[in-house]
Order: C-alpha cells, then structure tokens, then sequence
C-alpha cells in the first residue's frame, strides 16, 4: 500500500489532467458500449419494416465507431500528456535520491541491479497507469453499462453476468498469487543473469587477460539451469489461466445465450439476442482482458515497490540544519581524536588519530595496505562520518559546511581514475564547465598531457570510451590530474595519482605540483615513496594509528617504520641494496 499511496502522491501533481482524462475515458468506454444497443434497434426496427430508423440508427451506429475511434485517440493522447512527465519526475527523483546517497550505499550496490532498477521501475509506472486508469477503469465501466442492458432484457441474464464476474474475480485473484509467487523467482533469476552479463562486460579487460572467457559462458550457462526452471513455471501459470478463465467465461457466456435464445418466445426479439450475443461475446474476452490487467499491477508492483524503495534509503550523512560558509578558504585541515568503524562489518579502522595539516602545505600519508590512508580522505570528503572525533576545515567541523560547499574546496585524483564515455575536453572540463579553453589547455600543460590531446585526430572532440578504455592508464591519470587542476581547489588530495606513471612522466608531474602545492594545501596518499621525499610532513601509519611522523630525512634517520619500507621499496632496483 505504501508503494501505490506513493505513486498517487506522485499523481497529484496532474489533478487537472487526470480529471479531463477520467471524464474523456468515461465518454470512450460509453460510446463503445453503445454498439450492440444499435445493432439491437437497427434488427428490431428493420424487423417491422420501419426504414427511417434503421436508417436512423445506422447513422447512430456510424457516429459511434467513427466517433469512437477518435475519442479512444484522444483518450490515449491524455494519458500520455499524463505518464511522460509523470515517468520525467519520478526518475528525476530516484536518480536525485541515487546521486544524494552515501558512499557506502553505492559501494555495497550492484550496478547491474540499479539499472534494472530503473528500467523495470521506468516500465512499471507505464504499465501500472494504463491498467487502473485505462483498461481495468474501462472494462468496470464496461461490465457494469453491459450489466444494465443485460437485465433490461432479462434480470436471469444479468444476474448470470453478475454471478459469472463474481466466480471470475475469485479465480483471478487465487491465479495472480500464484503467478506472482513465480515471478519473484523468476525475477531473481533474471537479476542473477543480469548481474553476470554486467559484471563480465565491465570487467571484459580482466576476462581477456586470463582467457576466461569459456569460464564467464560457463558461469553464465550454469545459472540459466536455474533460472529455465524458473521462467517454465511462471509461464505455465498463464496456461493455468487460459484453462480455467476460458472455460468459466465459455460456460457462462452459453449460459447467457440460452437464457436469450429461450427467451425469443416469451417476448425477446431477434434484436435483443443479438445485444446480448454483442456484450457476452465481448465480456468473455474482458475476463481475460481483465485479469492480465490486474497480474499486471501486481507484476508491476513488486517492480514499483524496489524503484520507488530506492526513496527511503537513509543519508547518514547528513546535511547541516544550519549549514556555515568559509569566507576565505585557506586549507588548514585538523583531525581531533578520530576513530572511525566501518558501519557494515563494525571493522575497527581507525583509532585516535589526531593531526594538523597547516594551510598550504603538502602532507604525505604512507604505510601499508589497509592502515587507514584512505580512509582518512574518505572521512575528509565526508563520504563517511567519523565514529568519534572532528573533522575540521579552516577551524570549522565539515559537519557544519554543506556537502557541496565541502567538496567544491577539494579535488581528488584517484588511483584508478574513471572517465566517462564522452570527449577529453567534457571529461577534463567536468569539475569546472565554465572554464575557458585558455584555463583547459593550461591545466592540461601542468599534467603533461597537452602534447599527446593536440597529436590526436579528433584533438579535444576524442572520445575516451566506457570509463575511459580509449586511454592508457598514465593516460588517464594524467587527464584525472588536469581535471583536478582546473578547479583550481585550496586541497588537492592525491591518491597514488602517480603510480601508472613512466618515471619522465612522473617526473614532470612533480615540478607542476612544486608550483600547484604554493598556494593550496596538498595531501599525497603514496606506496611509491619518491612522490613523498619532498613533503613538509610526512605521516606514517599503522593497524588505523600514526606511528611516525616527520621529513623524510628525519624518519630515514630514526630507524623506524618509515626507514623499514623505505629500505624495503628502494631495494633491489640495480641489485643493491641503497637509500635515495
């Protein structure tokens, strides 16, 4: 109920559309019910030689298909000024709703589900409209017009529709249980396949690296085992239907007949059978008709149900009540006492972490895998809330600046850059769309990938294919670097932003950040620690604690954590052991 209660919310906002359209739907049901009666008066009249109304009524019977088809155009033309931007608003909505989540919902979804998600959501908006306010409001309308002919005629007639509706309403409902029961599994099903067509074609690279590619068709063959049995179930629930729909509404419609043609001997006329042979024959196909409609709702529900779920997922990150503004960015950045837990599988990450990194400054963050670097950006972007502790921009708790605000002051290059399948000029110009092409081939000189833009054909106008496949990986880093620049921030994070690089490139990247690291804060989370020799301050961490702090020839000289990985990294790389 509260999905559909939902879906009328959203409907509220066409009132006066939906009125026109009720009443133009009324007009169109009642026009076609119109048929058999003027089939009925054309007999009768025709039958006691009375040829001005036969004509007359022929002319009624014209007006009524011709007027009918025109008005059953403009019935659909109203629904369809209703349902495109009634389907417009509800995907802006759950797409605004997607895009407002939490980092952590998006890592924990997949994306083959939400897409189907939308599609299924996007279709069941369709096809929900069409069956309540279309086809299941006309065949009512129709039944019941039918019904006041029927025992006008005869009250047995009418009361056998009547009795005929009543057995076929109970039969729809109980073959509608079990056809959805068939459909959750079968939608399941179909979801898992989804999943694993989606899941190889993003991940194709891999596939090809390993020659996997008989083992994605085997995965993928061995869940269609299930998912055949499935789709047979549910498909032969339909049969179930065809069998028990068709033969009740046959039965009564032979009913009724017989009722009408006993009848021509006590007072029903040859018009009078025609008008009920006119509805029942119709009405036996409304049944049918009728019960697709209503398994189409309930289909179609449990699709609504998942699309417009997506509206109560929580933000835990929330916005500030009262949001405040930094007047004057500087890029002083504190962490007080932080601790922070992973709220899905309450892993502790970190524990007690308190820093300063002083306006203008670069900071590395080193240690081994998993002892909290990136977390701490996380935290910092605010894509999770601390378990305890602040956060803190230019003496403000980031929980107090709007989420925006915050990271318009931040730009961050990746390890793994992902570019959208668009040009270079739209991918690099995405964090600032206004800059001049001036500022855009400026930035792109910093990141030392302006020659290789200028080499291509199409130049700025090539496109980058599905999360930038076009490119290598220094590639894209370089491209993810000037995209970062050209926003001109106060904080630039960099994420082991040079680890796909040759070391020229690599080279080069580090002058631009000599002159970009004057005037804003820079924060380098590094393995390769030759991007980290030249930081103000270096941070060491361990198991979610800082352990050393320091310059780098300060740790290189205490003998620590720093000094181990340092030996450990610059090993080897002629055959000797030697420090840089």
């Amino acid at each position: 109920m509260k999905t559909f209660r939902r879906f009328v919310y959203f409907l509220g906002g066409y009132k006066l559309e939906m009125a026109v359209f009720m009443v133009i739907n009324t007009v169109s049901v009642t026009v076609e019910s119109m048929r058999p009666w003027t089939m009925k008066m054309i007999l009768d009249n025709a039958n006691i030689n009375n040829q001005t109304n036969v004509y007359w009524f022929l002319g009624v019977l014209g007006v009524v298909v011709v007027g009918g088809n025109f008005i059953n155009s403009l019935n659909l033309f109203l629904a369809d000024k209703i349902k495109i931007p009634l389907s417009k608003h509800i995907r802006e909505t759950v797409f605004k709703k997607i895009l407002d989540l939490d980092f952590a919902y998006h890592v924990d979804k997949n994306t083959g589900s939400l897409i189907s998600a939308f599609k299924r959501g996007d279709g069941a908006v369709d096809q929900i409209f069409g069956a309540v306010f279309q086809e299941i409001y006309w065949t009512i309308i129709y039944i019941v017009i039918a019904f006041g002919f029927l025992v006008k005629v005869n009250v047995s007639i009418g009361l056998a529709l009547l009795a005929l509706f009543l057995i076929n309403m109970v039969l729809i409902f109980w073959l509608i249980r079990k056809n959805l029961s068939k459909r959750v599994a079968f939608n399941k099903s179909e979801d898992e396949i989804s999943g694993i067509i989606t899941d190889t074609m993003i991940n194709y690279d891999t596939v090809k690296y390993f020659a996997a590619e008989k083992k994605e068709q085997k995965r993928l063959s061995n869940k269609f085992v299930e998912w055949s049995k499935n789709v047979w179930d549910y498909s032969n629930t339909f049969r179930l239907v065809d069998i028990t729909i068709g033969t009740v509404s046959a039965v009564g419609m032979l009913i009724m007949l017989y009722i009408a043609v006993s009848g021509l001997n006590k007072g029903l006329t040859i018009g009078d059978v025609v008008l009920v042979s006119g509805f029942v024959t119709s009405i036996h196909f409304q049944f049918f008709h009728l019960f697709s409609q209503i398994r189409n709702i309930a289909k179609h529900a449990v699709d609504l149900e998942t699309y417009l779920g997506i509206l109560d997922n929580e933000t835990t990150v929330k916005e500030a009540s009262i949001p405040k503004k930094i007047a004057k960015t500087m890029g002083k950045i504190e962490f007080r006492n932080i601790g922070f837990v992973y709220p899905k599988n309450k892993e502790k990450i970190l524990d007690g972490i308190n820093l300063t990194i002083k306006a203008g400054s670069k900071v590395a963050f080193v240690g081994r895998s998993g002892a909290g670097k990136t977390t701490l950006v996380k935290l910092l972007l605010r894509f999770y809330d601390p378990s305890k502790g602040l956060v803190l921009i230019d003496g403000i708790d980031i929980k107090k600046i709007q989420k925006a605000d915050l990271r318009s002051m931040i730009a961050v290059v990746p390890q793994e850059p992902v570019l959208f399948n668009n040009t270079i000029k739209f991918n690099l110009a995405y964090g600032r769309e206004e800059a001049t092409m001036a500022e855009i081939e400026n930035s792109a000189r910093q990141a030392n990938i302006l020659e290789f833009i200028e080499k291509l054909p199409n130049g700025w106008e090539t496109e980058v294919g599905e999360r930038g496949i076009k490119l290598s990986g220094g590639q894209k880093q370089r491209l993810a670097i000037a995209r970062a620049l050209l926003t001109d921030p106060k904080v630039l994070v960099f994420d082991e932003a040079t680890s796909n690089l040759d070391s020229e490139s690599e080279k080069q990247i580090q002058m631009a950040l000599e002159v970009v690291s004057k005037t804003r804060t820079v924060i380098i989370v590094a393995h390769r620690f030759s991007t980290v020799r030249d930081a103000d301050s270096i941070v060491v961490l361990s198991a979610g604690t800082i352990i050393e702090t320091g310059k780098h020839d300060q740790l290189i000289k205490q003998g620590g954590v720093y000094e181990k990985l340092w030996n450990l990294q610059t090993k080897g790389k002629d055959g000797v052991d030697r420090l840089i």
